[in-house]
């Protein structure tokens, strides 16, 4: 499976369903709230300034979670090989440092990254934007 295409497929299935949490707590208080309480923080839920600072950090990461996916929409759009091999490893460089804090916590013994599982599925757009930019051929 060397097709740049299909790579960037997999990577945008990849990103929206780690996005999904994002979107869920902006619709649902129940989630947000059930999150919050998961970050073993004592006195967040009572504190208002925490819980605006929180919605607000939520609404940055929600829009720079839809500016990688629609960077990755739009690097499907080029046709040459170079300018997408190009493409995937200027994102396989944002995949990277988006992942990156959570291993570096896991690594250092914290317990604030996500659960294992959810780290391994976020390691597979990294993975494929990377072999993408590296070995990706194209129909032409």
């Amino acid at each position: 499976m060397k097709k740049i295409k299909t790579l960037l497929i997999i990577t945008l299935i990849f990103d929206l369903l780690q996005f999904i949490p994002l979107i869920l707590i902006k619709i649902n208080d129940d989630f947000k709230s059930e999150m919050i309480g998961d970050f073993n923080i004592e006195g967040l839920a009572s504190s208002q300034p925490a819980l605006e600072v929180l919605d607000i950090m939520f609404s940055v990461i929600g829009f720079i979670s839809l500016g990688i996916v629609l960077s990755v929409i739009y690097t499907m759009r080029l046709k040459h090989t170079e300018a997408l091999k190009a493409a995937c490893f200027i994102l396989f460089i944002l995949h990277l440092f988006w992942t990156l804090p959570d291993f570096i916590t896991l690594i250092s013994g914290g317990s604030t990254h996500p659960p294992i599982p959810v780290m391994i599925i976020s390691l597979i757009p990294v993975l494929s934007l990377l072999y993408a930019s590296k070995y990706g051929q194209t129909n032409t």
